[in-house]
């Protein structure tokens, strides 16, 4: 799997915290902790977890005791996760302990104990333990994944009982403001590299987040997906830059000989950053499922 640099995630988790389906989150924990119910520690496994930001968004959500253990196969950003996680436990005025190879994150709604597990996801998904009661999830991982390997995942939550969520899958869209004649071909050709091989064989790519609601409702789960676009304006100036960096970098490698024209398609986004006109609007969606006899999907 192609990594990603702290940088590049510290940069974006802002933005990934403003775009999520509040709503599936929240409602997330209403099954994961029933109210009334004298559930136990709450076993969460965080699937490509990187620095822990997916964590850092749900723990206080989710509230309550809970045991999380991140997954990532980049021994860089799993190193930074206890500096990460000291910042931002300053931050809600929480306390941190460690001991037995574990942090410790206490807050007064939660408490959360935290285990980082370095792991190829897409060798090695076996390793790691699903236990009951347990909530699987992972942010911007599906696009990049196989459907024969979100299949094997769906597999092994159905049989540990697990809820998932699911959250920001690219799904292909991107509108970018004042719009330029190349735009869409970009976009096409971006989006068929999505589709490449990312290390998990053919990806899902913008076909990632409908096809987790297929699968697992395939297994027996309920489901329900919302849309967690990305939108950017002025005061994600830094954002857009890396966004159209890589946009022009992919559309050069999949069609090099359009090299110069997007060149000058990218000098001209850049004067749109720089002035401070420049809109972006990237597709995500969210994706939440649990054991159930029913279908529940809202678009």
């Amino acid at each position: 799997m192609n990594g990603f640099r702290h940088e590049w995630l510290s940069l974006r988790e802002p933005l990934d915290v403003r775009s999520r389906s509040g709503e599936l989150a929240a409602t997330l924990a209403e099954v994961v902790r029933p109210t009334g119910s004298p559930i136990g520690t709450i076993q969460v496994v965080d699937l490509g977890a990187g620095t822990g930001a997916n964590l850092r968004y749900l723990a206080p959500l989710i509230g309550g005791s809970q045991a999380w253990m991140l997954a990532d196969r980049d021994p860089t950003l799993l190193a930074a996760v206890e500096e990460r996680m000291r910042i931002w436990a300053g931050s809600i005025r929480a306390r941190v302990f460690e001991d037995d190879r574990k942090l410790t994150v206490s807050a007064d709604s939660f408490e959360c104990s935290i285990r980082s597990v370095r792991v190829d996801l897409a060798t090695e998904l076996d390793r790691v333990a699903f236990r009951a009661p347990c909530l699987v999830t992972a942010s911007a991982l599906l696009d990049l994944v196989s459907e024969d390997w979100l299949a094997r995942l769906a597999r092994r939550s159905t049989d540990a009982g697990a809820s998932v969520l699911f959250a920001l899958s690219y799904d292909g869209r991107i509108e970018c403001l004042p719009s330029e004649p190349e735009d869409r071909e970009v976009r096409e050709l971006f989006n068929q590299d999505q589709m490449g091989d990312k290390g998990f064989g053919p990806a899902l790519g913008p076909l990632a987040a409908r096809r987790a609601v297929e699968i697992f409702e395939a297994c027996g789960y309920r489901s329900r997906a919302e849309v967690s676009d990305w939108r950017l304006d002025h005061t994600h100036q830094a954002l857009q830059r890396e966004l159209l960096d890589q946009w022009f970098n992919v559309a050069v490698e999949v069609a090099p000989e359009r090299e110069s024209e997007f060149g000058k398609w990218r000098e001209r986004r850049l004067v749109h950053i720089e002035k401070g006109r420049s809109e972006l609007i990237v597709g995500h969606a969210d994706v939440r499922g649990w054991p159930g006899a029913h279908s529940r999907i809202r678009r």
